[in-house]
C-alpha cells in the first residue's frame, strides 16, 4: 500500500473508532435528531413552573430552582441522590394524540412523566454515561391528555430534553 493511501486509511480508522467510543450509537434506540435538537441554537427557554402552549418541535431548556425551593405536583418518586441539587416541574398541553412518547434528557435527572393525577410507567428506557450531551431516554406510553414533567437531582441549573412522539 502506498504510505499516502496507509496514511489516509489509518486517519479514517481512528476517527470511527473515536466516534463509535463515545457511545451515542450505542443507546437502545437512536437518538440522532435529539442530540441535533441538543445541539441547536433555537432552544426554546423556560423556567420551572411555567406551562407550554404546545408540544416544543426541538429542544426545551428548563431553568431549574434549587432544590429546597423546586415545586413539584407529586413528590419525586426517586430522592435526589445529591447534596445539591436542582429541580422543577413543566405543564405540557393535551398531547396531540395517545401513543407511545419519547423523552430524552441532555443530564444525569430523575424524571417523573404525571398524567391524570397519576405517574406515567415507562415502557423502556435507555442511558448511558459517555455520549456527551445527552444522558437517557425514556418512553411512556401516553393518552391525549395534559401531563406534567418533572425533573430532580439535577447538578446543574438548567437541563435540556425533548418530548415527541415515537412514530
Amino acid at each position: 500500500m502506498h504510505p499516502v493511501g496507509f496514511a489516509a486509511a489509518l486517519i479514517v480508522s481512528v476517527a470511527t473508532a473515536s466516534a463509535a467510543a463515545d457511545g451515542c450509537e450505542k443507546f437502545a434506540w437512536p437518538l440522532a435528531r435529539d442530540r441535533a435538537a441538543f445541539a441547536a441554537a433555537d432552544k426554546t427557554t423556560i423556567s420551572a413552573g411555567e406551562t407550554l402552549a404546545a408540544l416544543p418541535a426541538g429542544a426545551l431548556v428548563i431553568r431549574l430552582q434549587p432544590g429546597p425551593q423546586a415545586s413539584f405536583a407529586m413528590p419525586p418518586e426517586r430522592k435526589p441522590r445529591l447534596e445539591q441539587w436542582h429541580g422543577g416541574l413543566v405543564r405540557l398541553p393535551a398531547l396531540p394524540k395517545p401513543g407511545i412518547y419519547q423523552i430524552t434528557l441532555s443530564d444525569d435527572a430523575w424524571i417523573d412523566v404525571i398524567q391524570n393525577g397519576r405517574y406515567a410507567r415507562s415502557v423502556g428506557s435507555t442511558g448511558r454515561s459517555d455520549c456527551p450531551g445527552v444522558r437517557k431516554s425514556v418512553r411512556l406510553d401516553l393518552d391525549a391528555s395534559s401531563v406534567v414533567l418533572q425533573v430532580s437531582s439535577v447538578a446543574a441549573d438548567t437541563i435540556a430534553m425533548t418530548i415527541a412522539a415515537v412514530n
